[in-house]
């Protein structure tokens, strides 16, 4: 046996044999499947090929929605087998659409095939006229599967038709998807898309009685908008469906088409628990808007989920825009109570209703400092009503400051006016230009053509300045200042109170913006006051009202505030941030990464001709404000209690 081992011969040839007879059947048919000869390879690679992942296109449905029904619609990724039919089904829950991670192009007869973009964009789009058409919800215990089947059918196109009314364009992107013909018959699933295609493809034969009993009844309704109307015409049918005495195939019946929907929106829920406690009204109410997105955080017993499962838009509500929904009404937090759900498909679903100016949306791009690439629409900024509170609280800052308010208005109003300016070389002037005359008469006695441009004329400076102060809102700011009584954001409120009064000395358009962050998809931007709003009560009560919360994504805040003086006409224009930390957020990890992406916001607000400088309370700020900054953009204020005269003189310094 050594002798064996040592030469290498194998003790068993003929089961070596046997083996490299397996080894090369295998390596032959491996082969012949990489190769073309086996004829499945090309295919079988295609259909790989021929895939669309949601990944790569959420953001543009996100977008395509938005362009269609003027709301920010969430869509997240939804469990499931690529080659499972019932993984792959659309469905509605809590506000948000969940489709699938893949979608495969659906070929067509004559050679042609639907992509699967537009199978993400149909299914967006029908799940979308469900959340705006869709109010009530019938309970599910009335019904048998059959029934619950025909009406969602029937329901399908009610919202189809009112989406086309204001859409054309989406017939075409729906039709072309259903495939079903009068051949099919097997099955109760069969019937019913027959039914789902005839209802929206006018041009689509079938000579099925069932069939044309259901256009006719679908033809005759008078007003779409009545969502009765699903309900009788999905019994009617159902109990004539049910004369045929075909079989039931339940996983058949729920959907006829790739892009719709399972329904289970159509449907109530189940009542909750009765020991389940739901969340506090000021969970939602924390600012002056609703979000569906919170009611999904906070619908589990009022534990947030991880950051990992952020959807990638929300809807945006304004307090007083709310239907039927006062200052102090409550809502259950529970997901599962009917009336939190009625309530919000009713949000959803009365669009003339909302008031479009309380919320504004955004798109920027963000630096990687890894890859070295800016990539676009990559951060989401939505503009917020900021939250009023009591002018007390401004009244009483002033009262506390009177001495150094006034000190300060001295000040500015002594560089109120720049001085004179005198244009020179003028052939026609206010007064002549004694250096002008005398270089003028040298010429002439030298035998020089003289410059007749002899005359001046003294102009008054005039202030040509927009700036814009941007705070840091984040949750840090709730904390106190260290060996001190009040809060950052208390002192960021007395610092913008003293500066928007003092400045109207000067009378510089001014705007206060605040921001604060939750991930890349809700940067929250509030405009406490505008350049051309006065400084009234309105903006008073603003900043009373400003709250501290969440982080701190400063890039996309700076970026939108450069937008926003952008649109000045004034010669100079200054941007002044106050922050109290460095960049930060709940979806980067490190510091580089929003570091980097802040100091090229901060070189794109240059590009624009904007001047931008940093006020931060961080004694640690040294270390990073600099590098965003520049050497000379910045200031560390150690001695918080000097940070409002300290502001002032920046900006006198600044103006001047």
């Amino acid at each position: 046996m050594r002798d064996a081992l040592c030469t290498g011969y194998p003790l068993w040839p003929e089961f070596d044999s046997s083996m490299n007879s397996a080894f090369s059947h295998f390596a032959q048919k491996l082969h012949n499947y990489l190769t073309s000869s086996a004829g499945k390879s090309p295919s079988a690679l295609q259909q790989n090929l021929q895939r669309t992942k949601l990944v790569d296109v959420q953001r543009r449905i996100g977008i395509y929605l938005r362009a269609l029904w003027d709301f920010d619609f969430a869509i997240q990724p939804r469990a499931g087998d690529v080659d499972d039919r019932t993984g792959q089904t659309p469905f509605i829950k809590d506000g948000c659409i969940h489709l699938p991670n893949v979608y495969r192009d659906i070929p067509l007869d004559g050679g042609d095939t639907v992509p699967g973009l537009d199978i993400y964009r149909a299914a967006a789009a029908h799940a979308s006229a469900h959340i705006v058409y869709s109010k009530q919800r019938l309970p599910a215990k009335n019904f048998d599967e059959l029934q619950e089947a025909l009406i969602g059918t029937i329901e399908d196109a009610r919202v189809e038709a009112l989406a086309i009314r204001r859409f054309p364009g989406l017939k075409k992107l729906w039709s072309t998807q259903h495939s079903a013909s009068p051949g099919q018959s097997r099955t109760s699933g069969d019937y019913l898309a027959r039914l789902a295609r005839a209802l929206l493809d006018e041009d689509y034969v079938d000579e099925d009685p069932w069939i044309g009993q259901g256009r006719e009844l679908f033809a005759t309704v008078g007003d779409l908008q009545d969502e009765e109307i699903a309900r009788d015409i999905g019994l009617a049918l159902a109990q004539e469906l049910q004369k045929k005495k075909i079989r039931l195939n339940i996983l058949t019946s729920t959907h006829s088409a790739a892009y719709r929907d399972d329904n289970r929106f159509l449907w109530e829920l189940p009542q909750p628990d009765a020991g389940k406690e739901p969340l506090a009204p000021s969970t939602f109410f924390e600012s002056k808007y609703f979000s569906i997105w919170e009611f999904a955080r906070f619908g589990s017993g009022g534990k947030k989920k991880s950051p990992i499962t952020f959807y990638d838009s929300k809807f945006l509500f304004a307090e007083e825009s709310r239907p039927g929904i006062e200052e102090h009404d409550e809502i259950a937090a529970d997901p599962e109570s009917d009336e939190a759900a009625r309530k919000i498909s009713k949000l959803v679903s009365d669009k003339p209703q909302i008031r479009h100016a309380a919320t504004e949306t955004y798109s920027y791009p963000e630096w990687n400092f890894r890859s070295q690439i800016e990539t676009e629409s990559w951060v989401t900024v939505r503009e917020m009503k900021p939250q009023t509170g009591d002018l007390q609280v401004v009244d009483h800052i002033i009262e506390q400051n009177n001495d150094l308010l006034s000190r300060m208005k001295t000040l500015l109003n002594a560089i109120r006016y720049g001085g004179v300016h005198r244009i020179r070389k003028l052939e026609e002037g206010d007064d002549i230009d004694i250096n002008a005359a005398i270089r003028a008469q040298i010429d002439i006695r030298s035998g020089l053509q003289p410059d007749a441009r002899i005359m001046m004329r003294s102009m008054r400076k005039t202030r040509d300045i927009s700036v814009l102060l941007l705070l840091d809102l984040s949750k840090s700011t709730n904390e106190k200042v260290q060996g001190q009584e009040h809060t950052v954001l208390e002192l960021t409120r007395q610092v913008c109170v003293l500066f928007a009064d003092a400045i109207k000395t000067v009378g510089d358009p001014f705007a206060i913006h605040g921001f604060c962050s939750e991930s890349r998809h809700n940067v929250e931007y509030y405009r406490l006051k505008d350049f051309d709003q006065p400084y009234d009560d309105l903006p008073k009560a603003r900043l009373a009202g400003m709250t501290g919360q969440r982080a701190t994504r400063m890039g996309a805040a700076i970026r939108h505030a450069t937008h926003h003086l952008n649109r000045q006409q004034s010669r100079k224009k200054l941007l002044i941030l106050i922050t109290d930390g460095a960049p930060d957020d709940i979806d980067v990890r490190g510091t580089e990464y929003l570091l980097s992406d802040t100091k090229k916001a901060v070189e794109g607000a240059g590009r624009n001709g904007i001047n931008t400088f940093c006020m931060s309370l961080d004694p640690r700020a040294d270390e990073y404000v600099s590098r965003i900054f520049g050497a000379r953009n910045y200031m560390v204020v150690d001695h918080v209690r000097s940070l409002p005269e300290k502001m002032l003189l920046l900006y006198a310094a600044l103006t001047r």
